[in-house]
């Protein structure tokens, strides 16, 4: 194949991998001291099936409530779900699905006491392309807002929602960021992202919510 041909044929693959994305609603939900748990298992010889049980149940209870707030399951990763939106969905649905999967969670049975089942989630949104290997998961969303929402998660402490700017804007489109603050209560700060830069993020506690409106977003 000569020069031109190749470059022809990478032409047409660039073509395909630019017409082969959208704009999501990226949801990280992660499982808070799953690690501890294991450990605390591991050193009373208790089964191996008592954390993975906890980590399952946990699973798909978020999983569950992602499908009823229209949600797509895209992966597991170990104790986390890895969710997106498409942007029919409002963002301020989005955000009612993760404070109902951390509300739910507050008497969630059967682990309490040291036990408890707690999480965290991180949201983001903007242009993603499609990183799917396989036919079985037909959008896989890469790129910058994935990215951002992985690093958002690991400086979100348990029972908070954090979510970015471009987030809030999307939020923004019916209501003033001002009036969105009154409503939810979040908080604004700058952190440095690894390898994102320095990014203005939004914090609250789903535990000061009232419980989401169960109808339609």
């Amino acid at each position: 194949m000569n020069r031109q041909s190749k470059l022809r044929k990478l032409g047409s693959l660039f073509e395909f991998l630019v017409a082969d994305r959208a704009d999501v609603f990226i949801l990280f939900v992660d499982l808070c001291g799953s690690t501890e748990f294991k450990q605390n298992c591991a050193a009373q010889g208790l089964p191996e099936l008592i954390w993975i049980s906890r980590q399952l149940l946990f699973l798909q209870r978020g999983a569950d409530l992602v499908k009823k707030h229209q949600g797509i399951v895209v992966k597991t990763v170990g104790d986390e779900l890895v969710v997106y939106f498409q942007p029919s969905i409002t963002a301020e649905g989005v955000l009612k699905c993760a404070i109902e999967i951390l509300q739910s969670l507050e008497n969630f049975q059967p682990f309490q006491g040291k036990s408890r089942i707690e999480a965290k989630v991180s949201i983001d949104f903007g242009e993603t392309y499609n990183g799917s290997m396989t036919d079985t998961v037909p959008y896989d969303p890469i790129g910058l807002p994935v990215d951002r929402c992985a690093r958002l998660n690991g400086i979100t402490s348990k029972n908070e929602i954090t979510f970015s700017q471009d987030f809030l804007a999307a939020m923004a489109t019916n209501s003033t960021e001002a009036q969105l603050k009154a409503k939810y209560g979040f908080e604004t700060r700058r952190e440095d992202l690894k390898g994102v830069g320095v990014t203005t993020i939004h914090s609250m506690s789903a535990r000061v919510m009232a419980p989401p409106n169960t109808g339609s977003t």
